[in-house]
Formats: C-alpha cells, structure tokens, sequence
C-alpha cells in the first residue's frame, strides 16, 4: 500500500519581517513622491510611475509570506517552499531510509557539522521541531529542521531503518 501524507506549516512572521514590510510601503511612499515632485509636468507619466512603484512594493512584500509544506511519498521526503501562496520550489528531498538520526530540535545546541545543505523548515522557536541528519549517496549531509504533525511521523517511521526509528521522536 502506498504512502502519501503532507503537511502545510506557516512560517511566523518576527519583527525584523514586519519592519521590512513597514519599510518597502514607507519607502514606495517616498518614491511615489518624489515622482509626483520631478514629474508634476507630466500627469499621466507620474501616476504610471507611481502605479509601477506601489506595483513592485506589493510583489516584493508578497515574499516575506513562506509557508513550507512537507509531503511523505513512499519511501521518500519532500520539503517545498511556498512563497505568497502560488510560487513552489523544492528546497529539499530526502530518502527516508538514509537518515541517520532524528533528535529534538533545541535552538542552544548546535546543528550537526559538515552539512552540505541545512533547511529551516519551520519557525526557529518552535517547541515540536525535530532536527533529521540524512546522508544522501553515502557522502553528502543534509540537515532540515522541522516539525512534523502525527500523520507525517508515522509516514516516516514506516520506512526508517529500525534502529533509529526505535529512538525518533521522542
């Protein structure tokens, strides 16, 4: 029987994210202004300008809304990036049975060294997060931190070697 089971995790916004988006609406404000102050002559071509410049403060704030969605297929483990609700990108696959340990995420403990690629999967500060350690080909680490919900940890389990599986998520 096949395994299939994702997952859709919001990534909070901090403060440095709203001062951002704070900034890029002040700075198009200024922008704007200043393009009705050079450009008063022209009408039409100020208020063009003025509609590009809020047009690009809309699609730049459209980034800093990320949402990361992990999908478990079979044997295998995919981490998507969904930026603003309609862009997708792959940032990580995993096969499960490579993974060689899963711990309890603990932000004052350092993350395994000599990774090659490291993924945050979700907020820094959440309590559920788990750290995954997997060595893909038997050379190339990755580590992704996340926080998995019931239907995705036992879609892992499934496949886990049996000798970690018997100590992750604990």
């Amino acid at each position: 029987m096949d395994t299939f089971f994702e997952q859709i995790v919001p990534i909070k916004k901090t403060a440095k994210d709203y001062f951002c988006l704070i900034g890029i609406w002040i700075l198009s404000l200024f922008l704007s202004y200043v393009a009705f102050a050079f450009l008063a002559r022209l009408l039409i071509f100020a208020i063009t300008v003025s509609g590009l410049i809020f047009y690009g403060a809309y699609q730049l704030s459209k980034k800093l809304f990320i949402e990361y969605e992990y999908i478990v297929t079979n044997t295998s483990l995919d981490i998507d990036k969904i930026t603003a609700k309609s862009s997708r990108k792959r940032v990580m696959s995993i096969e499960i049975p490579e993974v060689e340990s899963i711990e309890k995420y603990d932000s004052n403990k350092k993350l395994p060294s000599g990774a090659q690629k490291t993924v945050f999967g979700c907020n820094k500060t959440d309590k559920n997060a788990y750290c995954l350690l997997a060595v893909k080909n038997g050379k190339e680490k990755q580590v992704l931190v996340f926080a998995p919900d019931d239907r995705i940890k036992e879609g892992i389990l499934k496949t886990l070697p049996r000798f970690i599986a018997n100590s992750a998520f604990k």
